[in-house]
């Protein structure tokens, strides 16, 4: 099980990386609408089907987390 510091740390890689493929998406997606071959963009589509599929379990994740946390009772340090 991983500790509360590395459970933040692999948040934190998260969402570096995330930001990262944002950029990139956003930085060449006309450039791949505009030079992709027919192959490439059904590799695309799964590949998008894929993240989403991804997304929406992170995001099932986050929401138990964050009911978790709500639920927790005050810890004295």
């Amino acid at each position: 099980m991983a500790d509360p510091k590395s459970f933040l740390d692999n948040l934190n890689n998260l969402r570096l990386v995330t930001s990262v493929a944002l950029e990139h998406v956003q930085a060449n997606l006309t450039n791949f609408v505009r030079d992709a071959s027919a192959d490439q963009v059904r590799q695309c589509d799964r590949s998008i089907s894929q993240i989403r599929t991804l997304a929406e379990q992170l995001e099932r994740e986050f929401n138990t987390l964050e009911y978790l946390i709500g639920q927790r009772a005050p810890r004295s340090n």
